[in-house]
């Protein structure tokens, strides 16, 4: 039994505190675990609190639980093998769990980049047999405000380098060179699961980096969509 002193936070608010650092705590990402000790498998169930108003205290939790679920969306895309995740099944991710919550999903082909002009992120992915996606996700939690919010996140679901190779001490950590992008998704899901009254667009711009026939050079020259050559 832990006893807290309020001090100058509210009761509610301290068990929604507590209640979200247990739940981040208690995070694993272990969907692909075949095998495990028993020692190290989890053995707490259950956590209560007593508390005086029980009803704000649950709601405290609720919002917490929210909170909790859209970080632990970003943590579930950080950690994912890059086999699995890629930029058509990130895409594909983002649609499964935005578009329930009234989030307006749009995932452009690199055929639809390429009429746009896109050069610069069809340059990065052009190299793999995974084509690039571009998403925008909207949220419109206030109305016809006119004001929006927006949230850029890079995806590069698997960077080798390309032809100017990445030296191979470290390069698994090269998977998370999609944090950005699964920052904003999460960022996305906790603005809509909490009903937050603003207008917000989130974009990620998806590729995986690799060496191959068709990938970029050093010295190649693109057109990014402003019009601007970049080399």
């Amino acid at each position: 039994l832990v006893t807290f002193e309020s001090g100058s936070m509210d009761e509610d608010e301290i068990a929604g505190a507590l209640s979200l650092g247990m739940l981040l705590g208690a995070y694993r990402f272990d969907r692909h675990r075949t095998r495990e000790q028993k020692d190290k498998k989890p053995t707490l169930k259950t956590v209560e609190f007593s508390v005086n108003n029980a009803p704000a205290a649950r709601k405290a939790y609720a919002l917490a639980l929210k909170t909790a679920e859209a970080v632990y969306l970003t943590r579930d895309l950080v950690w994912e093998a890059p086999n699995i995740l890629y930029p058509q099944s990130f895409a594909d991710i983002i649609r499964q769990e935005l578009s329930p919550l009234g989030i307006e999903v749009k995932a452009l082909t690199r055929k639809e980049m390429q009429k746009l002009g896109m050069g610069a992120l069809i340059s990065v992915g052009q190299g793999s047999v995974r084509e690039e996606r571009l998403v925008t996700m909207q949220y419109r939690g206030a109305g016809k405000s006119d004001r929006n919010i927006a949230f850029v996140g890079k995806g590069v679901t698997f960077d080798t380098g390309g032809i100017s190779l990445k030296p191979g001490a470290g390069m698994e950590e090269m998977k998370w060179d999609m944090a950005g992008a699964g920052a904003v998704v999460g960022l996305m899901k906790l603005l809509a699961s909490r009903d937050a009254k603003v207008n917000a667009v989130g974009v990620v711009a998806l590729a995986e980096n690799m060496p191959s026939g068709s990938a970029s050079r050093p010295s190649d020259i693109v057109t990014t969509m402003s019009g601007q050559t970049v080399e």
